[in-house]
């Protein structure tokens, strides 16, 4: 995976950690809702934003200006969940065999359905509801999505 990628994901793990530290220093305070609730947003975009980034880079290596511009259009600017079905979606749209293998390697692992987890916290909090995990929940959720992040550049680099 691009540096660059890695270092958005070190970045947002480590803002995690940092709330999970106030958190835990402060159980009772009456912001903890509310980090908790920043958490997942920024746990949720940290994943969307490298998964959009890592397709795009993929596919957009040697390709023409239009090419590209095609792909920022409808990767990167584009408005969508990073939960894994919407990702089988995006590859099978691409690449049919990136998502017969990337389905492979993530499927009935316990990291998928964090990842979805997250997914619907974040939804559900856009929707209204108050968050009810717990941050160290949200954390557990992340890193899921890493580990599936990881997954799809091994599936997508392995195909070339």
């Amino acid at each position: 995976m691009n540096g660059n990628y890695e270092q958005a994901l070190r970045d947002c793990q480590i803002e995690l950690d940092s709330i999970q530290q106030w958190i835990d220093s402060n159980k009772l305070h009456s912001n903890v809702r509310y980090l908790t609730s920043y958490a997942v947003i920024k746990a949720c975009g940290t994943i969307e934003y490298v998964f959009k980034q890592v397709v795009y880079d993929y596919l957009s290596d040697g390709a023409n200006n239009e090419a590209k511009n095609f792909l920022n259009k409808n990767i990167v600017e584009a408005s969508f969940n990073p939960s894994p079905g919407q990702m089988y979606k995006i590859l099978e749209k691409i690449n049919s065999l990136w998502k017969v293998n990337f389905e492979k390697k993530i499927g009935g692992t316990n990291q998928k359905g964090q990842l979805k987890s997250l997914v619907d916290l974040r939804n559900s909090f856009a929707h209204g509801s108050t968050i009810t995990a717990s941050i160290n929940d949200v954390i557990a959720y992340y890193k899921a999505g890493v580990l599936i992040l990881k997954e799809l550049d091994v599936v997508m680099r392995s195909s070339t």
